[in-house]
């Protein structure tokens, strides 16, 4: 499927790994994640990445999943792989993995651990993208790599290198947000990656998002994506404030262990998550159980009605 600006507007799902029992892939329940996510609206899918559990996954699970998840899209919708490795050697590899499996973009964080500067990053991509012939997403989640993409350089690396066709933008700071829409809007596509401020973020200028809560209700998303992108300001926030609970109670720990709990309580598990992350705590469970219960009996899947 060809990726380019055009094709990155809309719903797309960073969905958790299900697991069975024993903590291995369980291919079946990806299956049936991925055909109830297109259902539901989502323009596309993003398998692995950082609520994939990409850290917590072999090399070979990490194809293993992007594999499965191509065979269940059937080409319906696009498939944007997350590559969340520290440095180049690992990210290219990686990525030529995910290429070879079918993925029709990537997703590729900045470099983390080793923190890069502007024209380090500019580089990175450039370089990457000479070697890897796949359409490529900026991942910039700043408080996970300690480093925040400035405005022109997304601008250039869009406009002037061609290395990216758009961007999941993780900062919270509203001003550098409408910045990047202003220097580099009009040359890829800026997909909002915060739950919390996406509304915001779509009436700044963002053409979608890759959300990891779109993954629980991808058709409620879907419909307030929409609202917002369509400049119905009032009822967009309206309709994105009944999630606020859900939204509160699911980033108060690490995800994708609260996804994983909600998935439970909407009566459709994805197993266990793998170490470091433990199960949620009671006090997030209950947050969570009683977020579900605020929201519209329409918005919630069947089995949870």
């Amino acid at each position: 499927m060809q990726i380019d600006q055009s094709a990155l507007a809309g719903i797309f799902p960073a969905f958790p790994t299900p697991f069975d029992a024993r903590g291995e892939i369980d291919l079946k329940r990806l299956d049936t994640l991925v055909d109830a996510l297109i259902a539901g609206d989502a323009a596309g899918v993003v398998p692995v990445g950082g609520t994939g559990e990409y850290t917590a996954l072999s090399p070979a699970e990490r194809t293993r999943v992007v594999s499965a998840t191509v065979d269940a899209a059937r080409g319906r919708v696009p498939v944007i792989a997350g590559v969340v490795s520290p440095g180049y050697a690992e990210a290219l590899e990686t990525g030529k993995r995910f290429a070879d499996a079918g993925a029709d973009a990537l997703l590729l964080v900045t470099p983390f651990y080793v923190t890069p500067t502007d024209a380090g990053v500019r580089a990175y991509f450039e370089r990457y993208r000479a070697a890897l012939d796949i359409p490529l997403l900026l991942y910039d989640i700043p408080a996970r790599t300690r480093y925040a993409t400035a405005p022109a350089t997304i601008a250039a690396m869009a406009k002037d290198d061609g290395s990216i066709v758009g961007m999941k933008a993780c900062n919270t700071d509203l001003n550098a947000f409408a910045r990047t829409v202003a220097l580099a809007g009009a040359h890829m596509a800026i997909l909002s990656g915060d739950d919390q401020l996406y509304v915001h973020h779509v009436l700044l200028g963002a053409t979608g998002g890759i959300l990891t809560a779109a993954s629980l209700l991808p058709r409620v998303w879907s419909r307030i994506h929409t609202i917002a992108a369509n400049g119905d300001a009032a009822i967009a926030l309206r309709e994105h404030a009944w999630l606020a609970p859900l939204l509160d109670a699911l980033f108060s720990e690490s995800n994708p262990g609260p996804a994983k709990k909600a998935f439970e309580l909407l009566g459709d598990g994805l197993g266990p998550v793998r170490l470091p992350l433990v199960a949620p705590a009671p006090l997030t469970v209950e947050r969570i159980r009683a977020a579900l219960h605020l929201l519209p009996p329409d918005w919630l899947p069947g089995a949870a009605r």
